[in-house]
């Protein structure tokens, strides 16, 4: 493989470490890059947005294959496989260890000049994907790979990225994932105890990213339904009349209403990788206007983190439920994973989180704040982290005349959280380049 181009990427560690990580561009969209661990991974990367298709469009295509997946059959097994992925953060490279059992895994395979849908049936067994025998595929040797992203994450349940290798001119459209949950029963047989594993399938569609996906079109799909989704949930709260508890004087609509693009910016914030972010931010958020473009009020839906964060703007139960307690008269979906899965409540849910740490800004700062150039920057950092942490940092660079609010005190004394200064970065650079 020829090389075309060096280049030198500076991660500022946000925790007060700084990593140095050397890239080699090389062919077809593929980066190398070292870590100074000896090892070298190659990434895709994301391309610029190709035209769309005519006469037909790829979400035309998506809909067409939900149609032909709605009746396939997928097998699971029941043994959990090992298998482990790197992970890349800013500051280190780790390795994951996952567990899954084998299943089939059902891929729409789009010929993207007649528009002809293909369904393949595929085995994901561990780390490895084994593909349908010719002869099983009406003759057609399929070769399929997984691409694997710049965080180092290459299986992603029903967001795995695949490209079809062979034959070409194919794009994976969607999937139909076999998500498995298991759990232990316990059953009397003849007066003894018996413990099984019952295992329950619940069969997810989802149009996986990649960089076949990666066209104008669902970006700019994407952006049309963010925007209108938030527009739709603060017309619901006008309509509902729910009144603010950060100026109780006023509704939560009269509030908030022309700052709709707070809330525009949380899918972006909350769905970004920061490993991803730093090294190519504006491929990262067009990936995830891609991803809402193509899957509409299914993106992000069934998303769920190590922290119990759910939905495309990842509520916790708690804080979720608060919001439900505190603002009844907004009528929010009651039962946690429905509320958080559904984009219109979720985004209620987000704003009305707002409008609660609003008051306590108000209170530690006084009605100043609401003119505060970067009140977005604080109501963003208690979103994501802590109130009192975001307070305490607005406070002390009050204090201490800190040009940057971020730096004020550190995570051990109080203040904001790594993860928190990662999102900031995130939020600045979507400020600066909203259109």
């Amino acid at each position: 493989m020829v090389f075309l181009k060096a280049l030198r990427v500076v991660f500022l560690g946000l925790a007060g470490m700084t990593v140095i990580v050397a890239f080699v561009i090389l062919q077809h969209n593929v980066w190398a890059f070292s870590l100074g661990t000896g090892a070298q991974i190659s990434v895709f990367v994301s391309p610029s947005p190709s035209p769309t298709a005519i006469p037909w469009t790829i979400k035309d295509k998506i809909a067409q294959a939900k149609v032909l997946l709605s009746g396939v059959t997928l097998k699971v097994g029941t043994t959990d496989i090992t298998y482990t992925e790197d992970r890349i953060s800013p500051t280190s490279v780790s390795s994951k260890t996952l567990k899954e059992p084998e299943k089939e895994i059902a891929l729409a395979a789009l010929n993207t000049t007649t528009g002809d849908i293909s369904i393949i049936k595929i085995t994901k067994h561990g780390e490895d994907l084994i593909l349908p025998d010719p002869s099983t595929s009406l003759g057609v040797n399929w070769q399929i790979s997984i691409i694997p992203r710049l965080n180092g994450i290459r299986w992603n349940s029903w967001n795995t990225a695949y490209h079809v290798d062979s034959p070409e001119g194919y794009a994976i459209i969607a999937n139909l994932y076999p998500n498995e949950t298991n759990k232990i029963v316990a059953a009397k047989v003849k007066s003894k105890k018996v413990y099984t594993v019952q295992q329950t399938i619940n069969y997810v569609f989802y149009a996986p990213y990649s960089p076949d996906l990666h066209t104008a079109e669902l970006i700019n799909e994407g952006q049309k339904y963010v925007n209108d989704t938030v527009a739709k949930a603060l017309a619901e709260l006008q309509a509902s009349g729910t009144g603010s508890v950060a100026m109780p004087s006023s509704s939560v609509y009269d509030v908030w209403k022309d700052k709709g693009e707070f809330f525009t910016r949380i899918p972006m914030l909350e769905q970004s990788d920061l490993t991803e972010f730093m090294l190519d931010p504006a491929g990262t958020t067009e990936r995830i206007y891609a991803i809402i473009g193509a899957n509409g009020d299914q993106a992000f839906a069934n998303t769920c983190n190590s922290s119990s964060a759910c939905g495309w703007v990842q509520f916790t139960p708690g804080t979720y439920n608060q919001v439900v307690r505190s603002y009844p008269s907004a009528h929010l979906i009651k039962d946690f994973v429905t509320g958080a899965a559904d984009h219109i409540n979720s985004i209620k849910a987000a704003i009305l989180l707002y409008d609660s740490n609003l008051k306590g800004l108000i209170k530690s700062n006084g009605q100043k704040v609401l003119q505060d150039s970067r009140l977005e920057e604080y109501l963003a950092a208690s979103y994501n982290g802590s109130p009192n942490r975001a307070t305490r940092s607005l406070t002390a660079s009050i204090l201490s005349s800190v040009v940057d609010w971020i730096d004020a005190l550190t995570s051990k004394k109080g203040g904001l959280a790594s993860e928190t200064r990662g999102y900031l970065v995130k939020l600045r650079y979507l400020q600066e380049h909203s259109s």
